[in-house]
């Protein structure tokens, strides 16, 4: 027999209403009862017809335009498969999501990405994009148009953006900053920064809390170069390997973006067993180095969590099931990974 809202109110003695209040956490119900209702309902097999009720009001689909730079990346692999887990759970409730992958960090190729996807007819976008001028101007004339849109990964300034959702960059920063200034034995850090690209948000954070809590430790430290590699492998050795060569002093090297198995490369080239390398991320390419100590620790992120959310987000916006003034900004956690606990 199929368990219904009608079938736990009889069994616990209360109306229809005060069953749908307690099984859908909305009114105030004594304590007592909602614990008994909640038990009846595990115990009975209660099963609530969440596509029924949402299909029942739907008339169109929810269209959800994604926008990811992981041509190339595949630190984007774990908030693809974030986003997958959101599509076979909203799907029945008339969720669709498109893909646009791109390679790196051009502009106008991220200004044309969000074109095709508006033109897709997408009533909500999810971007992990570039943080620029036109992007933002981009961002509000989609919601003028009406479009939702949600920052994933990273964030833009000056938009009008639904939230964001993604890590604390700056908290990152701050934590790697800390951890380097209990393992360094250095009089002095003469550090080489790595990042992926200037224009997102996120990399420049990670530099910013960096700097910042190295100060507020009164480390003594310096920021001896900055190259950026625009997420590539290649890249990155090509450009550090160059650097560490022409400058003997460096003997930390923090990479705040991919290209982290390209730095690695040439850190190992060097033969030098004294350079602390940090990075971000516990991907397969990383793991091997951490165990081998060419990095002393990595920071993760939780990047399914990233795309599962952004995805909840916009579904949620879209049906309406949460006003659009509610939302803030998620934070995923942040994760300290050493050869003791990365990839497990």
């Amino acid at each position: 027999m199929t368990v219904t809202v009608k079938t736990l109110a009889k069994a616990a003695g209360v109306s229809r209403g005060t069953v749908d209040r307690v099984l859908h956490n909305r009114g105030s119900v004594k304590k007592e009862l909602a614990l008994k209702i909640k038990t009846l309902a595990k115990e009975l097999g209660y099963v609530p017809n969440r596509a029924g009720r949402a299909l029942s009001g739907i008339r169109d689909r929810f269209k959800i335009g994604v926008l990811l730079p992981s041509v190339g990346n595949i630190f984007f692999e774990g908030v693809i498969e974030g986003i997958e887990k959101a599509c076979s759970e909203y799907e029945e409730l008339g969720v669709d999501v498109i893909y646009k992958k791109v390679q790196g960090y051009e502009e106008k190729t991220h200004l044309d990405a969000i074109d095709e996807l508006k033109q897709m007819g997408c009533s909500a976008l999810c971007l992990a994009t570039i943080d620029t001028e036109l992007v933002a101007q981009k961002i509000n004339e989609c919601e003028l148009l009406g479009i939702k849109v949600i920052l994933l990964n990273s964030d833009v300034k000056n938009c009008k953006r639904v939230c964001y959702v993604g890590s604390d960059y700056q908290k990152a920063g701050k934590t790697c900053a800390g951890l380097l200034s209990l393992i360094s034995k250095f009089d002095k850090l003469n550090i080489l920064v790595v990042t992926g690209s200037s224009l997102m948000h996120g990399h420049r954070k990670r530099i910013e809390g960096f700097i910042e809590e190295l100060k507020n430790l009164n480390v003594d430290f310096e920021i001896c170069g900055q190259i950026e590699s625009n997420d590539s492998d290649i890249q990155a050795q090509i450009q550090t390997s160059k650097y560490l060569n022409e400058h003997k002093e460096v003997n930390c090297v923090y990479v705040t973006g991919a290209g982290v198995q390209g730095v690695g490369a040439s850190i190992i080239a060097t033969g030098r067993d004294d350079i602390i390398g940090i990075a971000f991320d516990d991907i397969y390419t990383t793991v091997e180095m951490v165990r081998a100590g060419i990095y002393k620790f990595v920071i993760c992120q939780q990047p399914d969590r990233q795309g599962y959310h952004a995805i909840k987000r916009a579904y949620q916006v879209l049906s309406g099931t949460v006003a659009e003034s509610v939302f803030t900004d998620f934070y995923t956690d942040t994760i300290i990974k050493i050869a003791s606990n990365i990839g497990k």
